[in-house]
């Protein structure tokens, strides 16, 4: 499954929407039986289009009030140990590999500043940091 048709995508958009959806209300939506809307999800997931079903969690409710974009100079030779690193910190929600003046860019949550400074330093052991606190999100999707 190399491409994806209309109806492929339709489906990927109703599930990125609501990816509890129920076979039935998607049938409905796309006009199609509900025996090949799986066999269309079945298909979209072996073939990665889908890597997988994930909930909606508002951070700021569960106590994650600072959120966060760190842009970081990391030296090639440190990558291993940085990539390393990052993977045991559960306040670092994304992390690319980006290009300009710096190498990399994080997205963080931190119950406080205080624990967003400490952070920091820790990331600052691996090169440079610049650091953009968010004030409101305006547009957020996924």
């Amino acid at each position: 499954m190399k491409n994806i048709d209309e109806m492929d995508v339709q489906i990927l958009n109703l599930l990125k929407m609501n990816a509890r959806i129920s076979l039935k209300d998607l049938s409905s939506e796309v006009h199609l039986t509900t025996p090949a809307i799986a066999s269309r999800i079945d298909k979209l997931e072996s073939a990665g289009f889908i890597k997988g079903y994930h909930a909606d969690i508002d951070l700021e409710k569960i106590g994650y009030k600072i959120k966060a974009f760190i842009q970081m100079s990391v030296q090639p030779d440190d990558q291993r140990k940085f990539y390393d690193f990052i993977q045991r910190k559960d306040f670092i929600l994304e992390c690319s590999h980006i290009t300009g003046p710096y190498s990399m860019l994080l997205k963080v949550v931190t119950p406080s500043t205080s624990e967003l400074d400490t952070l920091i330093g820790e990331l600052q052991a691996f090169g440079r940091t610049e650091t953009q606190v968010v004030f409101s999100t305006v547009l957020e999707r996924f």
